[in-house]
């Protein structure tokens, strides 16, 4: 991946910035990822921080046909979009690389600053909570699920919901959900958008919140 830096672009609807090498996508990451590493477009990798980006890959991972096939497979899915240590590994697996091989080419990402798990959730709770509200143990076990530590789960749910609240999130799924049904008028259809907040993981202590909130306004 030896070039130079063509663009970097926002990925819609993320925080996180898409590097261009030579008019292609290189990766995708973090805006603080790509502000340490100091890439700017018109810079060689090699400008980064004073050392060399590519060279520093090749540190980290032995010239072997195996590894680098490993890392250029392991790059064309962060050119898509930014990925957890856990995901890329699954991905590698099923391409068929061993577990040597994984470990090298991931550790080598991770000391480019490619892969940062605690960054890859952020951006990814931001992403999910803007394009579908959910609650946080809805999101927490998603989060799980692509391999992030509990440890980062918990700082990056806390930073998500402290922007907006699980409550605000849930009358504007309820408000969203009335706008094509109507307002509630019987049991059975407070009873269907109870149901709906509670799919959508938020806890039976903020569905009755939201509920209180949504029912008061269309008595007013």
């Amino acid at each position: 991946m030896v070039g130079t830096i063509t663009a970097i672009r926002s990925v819609e609807g993320s925080s996180a910035l898409t590097v261009y090498v030579d008019g292609e996508p290189a990766f995708t990451a973090s805006e603080e990822i790509v502000c340490r590493m100091g890439l700017a477009v018109g810079a060689r990798l090699a400008d980064a921080e004073g050392r060399s980006f590519e060279n520093g890959l090749d540190q980290a991972v032995e010239r072997r046909p195996d590894d680098l096939k490993a890392r250029e497979a392991a790059l064309r899915l962060l050119a898509v979009r930014a990925r957890s240590r856990r995901e890329l590994e699954d991905r590698l697996k099923r391409k068929g690389f061993d577990a040597a091989v994984r470990e090298s080419t991931l550790s080598a990402l991770e000391t480019a600053g490619l892969i940062d798990d605690h960054e890859f959730a952020r951006l990814w709770a931001e992403e999910r909570l803007r394009l579908r509200p959910v609650g946080r143990m809805l999101l927490r076990s998603a989060l799980h699920r692509k391999g992030v530590a509990e440890k980062a789960a918990t700082a990056v749910l806390d930073e998500a919901y402290a922007e907006n609240t699980e409550k605000e999130l849930a009358v504007s799924v309820l408000r969203k959900r009335i706008g094509r049904t109507g307002p509630p008028c019987d049991r059975r259809a407070r009873s269907r958008l109870q149901s709906h907040l509670v799919r959508r993981g938020f806890s039976f202590e903020v569905v009755a919140e939201a509920m209180r909130q949504i029912e008061g306004e269309f008595d007013e």
